[in-house]
């Protein structure tokens, strides 16, 4: 969606500079202020991100100013317009074919074996039962929780809503997180605590990283950023589902009062805002030895 919008509004601005031109400002400065919006929202607004956007959203805005005083200050023949468009659809074939094709073939190739369900996983030094389709694993764009909703199910009027913005603590997350009350089966959520799943370390998530059906895992460095595989792992089963949304998992380890870690489906450690929501953003629980 993002590329055809972009392509959409350049063909518009080539074909009607000046409107075009106003549109792209336009539509530049609501996108800059639902992303900054968005963002103060969350608590997580600083310089890093506000630089990391600008590409975005302020850079949005300049094209929009430059292909006005470009037309203003030159006038813009038929012929021009043509090769303008048909200069943009080269692009676009160069882009798509030098970097779009190699990711299709790769995501194609991932191994997927298609099973959703609970499933023993055996990582570096680890052997763990992950959770299957249900409450305790989120792996699609929708119902998507944070870590604050999770942390605190059990707190207060069991269940989720209202709680997404109060940041919980570590002590807050051992007592009323949502796991406690997974039934054995992993199927549903219960009144009482049972204490049959919990959510992964990040340490847990680095070791049971794999690759075309091998286990890479490594123990966690204590660091965010890249680790120590001797290949880098890919979103594929067992421990991902290769053609849904999430692609970042949370794990309990906590980071400071309001992040946790987390990890993407390339091995990589990450920060993440407790209060995150996205769809994209899931987790999977693994069993405790508890036995009913």
């Amino acid at each position: 969606m993002p590329s055809v919008s972009s392509l959409s509004l350049s063909i518009v601005s080539i074909m009607f500079p000046i409107f075009g031109g106003y549109l792209i400002i336009f539509v530049g400065f609501l996108f800059s202020l639902y992303i900054y919006l968005r963002i103060y929202k969350l608590g997580s607004l600083n310089i890093k991100t506000f630089l990391s956007w600008i590409p975005v959203t302020i850079f949005f805005i300049l094209i929009g100013i430059l292909i006005i005083f470009e037309y203003r200050k030159r006038k813009i023949t038929k012929s021009m317009k043509i090769n303008k468009i048909i200069f943009l659809f080269l692009i676009v074939m160069i882009v798509g074919f030098s970097f779009g094709a190699p990711l299709y073939i790769r995501n194609k190739s991932r191994l997927n074996d298609h099973y959703k369900g609970e499933r023993e996983i055996v990582g570096y030094e680890i052997n763990l039962i992950w959770a299957g389709e249900g409450p305790g694993f989120q792996f699609k764009s929708t119902g998507n929780l944070s870590f604050n909703e999770i942390a605190l199910y059990g707190k207060g009027q069991i269940g989720f809503e209202g709680k997404r913005d109060i940041f919980a603590t570590k002590d807050d997350f051992e007592k009323y997180n949502m796991f406690r009350y997974i039934n054995c089966e992993g199927t549903k959520l219960k009144e009482e605590i049972l204490d049959y799943w919990r959510l992964p370390t990040i340490d847990e998530l680095t070791r049971s990283m794999y690759r075309k059906g091998e286990c890479v895992g490594v123990p966690w460095n204590g660091k965010t950023g890249k680790q120590n595989y001797k290949k880098k792992p890919d979103k594929e089963t067992p421990l991902w589902i290769p053609d849904e949304p999430v692609i970042y998992y949370i794990s309990s380890t906590e980071a400071n009062e309001k992040e946790i870690y987390g990890i993407d489906y390339s091995g990589k450690v990450i920060l993440i805002d407790k209060s995150l929501c996205l769809g994209s953003l899931g987790f999977r629980a693994v069993r405790t030895n508890k036995k009913p």
